[in-house]
């Protein structure tokens, strides 16, 4: 019989950690939810979950409140995926999402440490290898953000494999591809599928920064949270795992799938590349495969075929 766990899940109520929330308790899990729901939304809520509706950087000056949280909730794993993505936001205002990605993270983790949690996974992404040297990209390449955004979620990866030496906590982080599906809102900067998938069923236009063939990832919402539930039998110190698709698509290919599932017939708009985009990414997921038994179940045209269906 597996056994049940009581889990937190940080941002439980956006567009993955939603995903994520209902997986848990479709298995019979015990399930909390910290989300201030500045992108998360209510919709999104599973009856069966208890919800916090707080913001996580009040821990950073009142750290006994978390840890209130995860003592009277008897938490044994951590699932943090409360972050700021937006990478523009980043640029322009790095002092905001170094308190949200890493400051409130950490007195996130110190928490975890002091209440005897044993397990935490941690949402990273792509966005920490910067412009690759090489494609696909893998565990063992350099990390050189070009972004704030990347350069925080690098920091506390960093402090989680400091953090580690001294923890009988099992830490495993997922370094994110470009996530698509269901509940993702195409108001939000990032969800480059929701977004042009809601403009062609309104008939509105298509801009690109860019010519078009800059390249992605996309893996399907359903299969990344099959990867951090993979991770409770993950027993490890510390381990990093890239959840990519190996498979290369560039945004020019992307609207074609699009248009076969909508009928859209304009041509997208070009114009001039963003500063912190990065040009091509794609990401291996061998080493989660070989240790988690994970890999991406869906392609990219069945996953926006089930898109497609749900809305």
């Amino acid at each position: 019989m597996t056994k049940k766990n009581r889990i937190l899940v940080t941002g439980g109520s956006g567009f993955i950690g939603s995903t994520l929330v209902d997986l848990l308790i479709n298995e019979g899990h015990s399930v909390i939810v910290i989300d201030d729901l500045s992108t998360g939304l209510s919709s999104n809520h599973n009856e069966s979950a208890t919800y916090i509706n707080e913001d996580l950087c009040r821990y950073i000056d009142h750290p006994e409140e978390i840890i209130t949280v995860l003592q009277e909730h008897n938490i044994d794993t951590v699932y943090h995926l409360a972050a700021s993505a937006d990478v523009f936001l980043s640029i322009n205002n790095p002092e905001k999402v170094y308190k949200i990605n890493v400051l409130a993270s950490i007195a996130l983790v110190r928490a975890c440490k002091k209440t005897g949690v044993k397990k935490l996974a941690f949402a990273s992404t792509s966005a920490v290898f910067g412009e690759p040297k090489y494609l696909p990209v893998d565990e063992d390449h350099d990390t050189n953000p070009i972004s704030p955004y990347g350069l925080s979620k690098l920091g506390f990866e960093q402090y989680l494999n400091y953090f580690s030496i001294d923890t009988d906590m099992s830490i495993t982080v997922f370094r994110l591809p470009n996530v698509y599906g269901p509940r993702q809102r195409p108001d939000l900067e990032g969800g480059v599928i929701a977004i042009f998938y809601g403009l062609m069923k309104q008939s509105q236009p298509i801009h690109m920064f860019g010519d078009g063939q800059q390249t992605r990832d996309w893996v399907y919402v359903d299969d990344i949270a099959n990867a951090f539930y993979k991770a409770l039998k993950n027993h490890e110190k510390f381990n990093i795992f890239l959840l990519g698709s190996n498979t290369e698509t560039s945004l020019n290919d992307l609207v074609a799938c699009l248009v076969d599932v909508t009928g859209y017939e304009e041509n997208p708009q070009y114009g001039a590349i963003r500063a912190g985009d990065i040009k091509n990414m794609v990401m291996t997921y061998s080493k989660a495969h070989q240790s988690l038994n994970w890999t991406p179940g869906t392609t990219l045209s069945e996953g926006i075929a089930k898109l497609a269906k749900e809305n």
